[in-house]
């Protein structure tokens, strides 16, 4: 089980040796297939434990070294999310042998069982979809362009059958299974394997013809690597405003749209006289249009609200905004607040946050922008509304400083190259501290900035108007999990009314 618990971890970034992930279930499998149900749970519980550590260790430093916390704190809410997240893993190890590995329908169970828990693991207590399985073959460009129909959870199904395939045809102890049926399940699973690996190297050359034929936008990410330490800090507030005026004007080369990241701007933008007036004097200058992020205040229900806000401004002065819709657990907020008062907040903003209204773009003269605040990234729902309202660019602005340099940046922005392959639209992406980055219709990333250092990248985008097959109907493979678990269902009471019937 340890075994495999180190080949997942591995398989994600930093590391990024993705291939591990089409056999490390291998050693899960081989250490449960004679253990009762409960031994199962047991055992997969500890392997989710091991991997949960090994993938997530990054959130004890973010709460510690930026949210304030103690070391104790912040590893006893490390401990209590990687139990939460094995208990998944766990799950999966106890159902996995509601059916011995000696039939066709055992190599369907394994796949729908594992993506039934994912699609649940990404909608339960307001969803944690980090580090999802199929997210580990962000690098693998010609598997994953099958995400345009399936979705990442797509991918994450592939790669449970391959391993239920090799274990069931290689590994399992049945000596009752004849070759013929172990033959016909490797063609089985490999037939499928060639035909998302032809699909993809097919669609990748047919997504680079679309883009030549597309409308662009010059489009241009500046990072200005400021200490989160000194962020809030109104003695910094003029200097971090200067920092990013002299990006854009020294690397600006005529663009139709300027990013800085989220929270760039570090005070209540059009409720401070002094340095609001230096943003409009820059688009006017410039004359491009500037996307940056904001904290904003309003009133509803006769309460102050605090928002994570994106503001598009003009060179003629018009301002449009996109409140974040899907805030941060500990935070933006405190989720079940009065059962956890000695968490607070991680941020040094006012106030707690409260979600915006909706997802909406936010149009330039090129066409519409759809915005995606720090980790809404990891919610495909959000880009696919995005999508369905018109924009032809995807925009992440974050702060990534929270995360240091653990792998919490690396596994970030290999989860966003999904969101483009899934609707096909290119992203672009705006981290304080990095990484910053260009991505293509195909989850190519174009163009980085490094961690930690400050300056900016350019590109001419094509903006692709239409709907991919996913950004029109979703997750239908989560409907395809569901019809085999009532297929399993069935066959399960079935089984036991006959072993009842003996």
């Amino acid at each position: 089980m340890l075994a495999g618990s180190l080949l997942l971890i591995l398989s994600f970034p930093k590391i990024s040796w993705s291939f591990l992930a089409w056999f490390a279930f291998l050693p899960f499998f081989k250490a449960i297939e004679q253990e009762t149900g409960s031994r199962r749970f047991r055992l997969g519980t500890l392997a989710g434990l091991v991997s949960g550590f090994g993938i997530f260790y990054w959130v004890t430093h973010s709460m510690h070294y930026y949210g304030g916390l103690n070391t104790l704190t912040s590893f006893s809410i490390l401990c209590l999310m990687v139990f939460y997240l094995a208990l998944y893993l766990g799950a999966f190890t106890w159902l996995w042998g509601f059916f011995p590995a000696n039939s066709f329908f055992s190599l369907l169970w394994a796949p729908a069982v594992w993506v039934g828990l994912e699609g649940l693991r990404a909608k339960l207590l307001t969803g944690f979809p980090w580090a999802l399985l199929g997210y580990s073959q962000y690098n693998w460009l010609p598997i994953i362009q099958i995400t345009e129909i399936t979705g990442v959870f797509g991918i994450s199904f592939l790669i449970v059958l391959v391993n239920q395939t090799l274990y069931q045809c290689f590994l399992a102890g049945s000596a009752s299974r004849s070759w013929s049926q172990k033959w016909r399940e490797i063609l089985f699973t490999g037939g499928l394997v060639v035909l998302v690996l032809g699909f993809g190297f097919q669609s990748m050359t047919l997504q680079k013809e679309k883009d030549k034929g597309a409308e662009t936008a010059k489009v241009a990410v500046f990072q200005g690597n400021i200490d989160q330490s000194l962020k809030w800090d109104p003695a910094f507030q003029e200097q971090t405003i200067r920092i990013y005026q002299d990006l854009s004007l020294k690397g600006d080369g005529d663009s139709d749209l300027m990013i800085w990241p989220e929270t760039a701007v570090p005070f209540y933008f059009l409720n401070e006289n002094r340095l609001t007036p230096r943003l409009f004097d820059l688009t006017r200058e410039t004359g491009s249009h500037l996307l940056f992020g904001s904290p904003a205040f309003g009133h509803r229900q006769g309460q102050i609200q605090y928002y994570n806000r994106a503001y598009l401004l003009s060179p003629e002065g018009r301002i449009s905004f996109y409140d974040k819709v899907h805030l941060v657990p500990f935070g933006e907020y405190v989720p079940l607040k009065r059962f956890l008062p000695f968490v607070g907040k991680m941020v040094q903003a006012i106030g707690d946050f409260s979600p915006g209204e909706g997802c909406y773009g936010l149009s330039f003269p090129k066409g519409k922008v759809g915005v995606l605040i720090c980790f809404e990234t990891i919610f495909p729902e959000l880009s696919r509304a995005l999508k369905q309202e018109g924009c032809t660019l995807l925009v992440n602005i974050t702060n990534d400083a929270w995360f240091g340099r653990t792998s919490a940046p690396f596994q970030h922005l290999s989860m966003l190259t999904f969101r483009a392959v899934e609707n096909r639209v290119w992203v672009a992406r705006a981290a304080n501290t990095g990484i910053s980055a260009f991505i293509d219709s195909t989850g190519n990333i174009r163009r980085t900035y490094p961690l930690f250092q400050r300056g900016g990248i350019h590109a001419i985008i094509p903006l692709r108007p239409g709907l991919s097959f996913y950004t029109r109907y979703g997750d239908l493979i989560l409907l395809l999990c569901t019809l085999i678990y009532f297929w399993g269902a069935w066959r399960w009471i079935k089984q036991r009314k006959r072993l009842a019937n003996k």
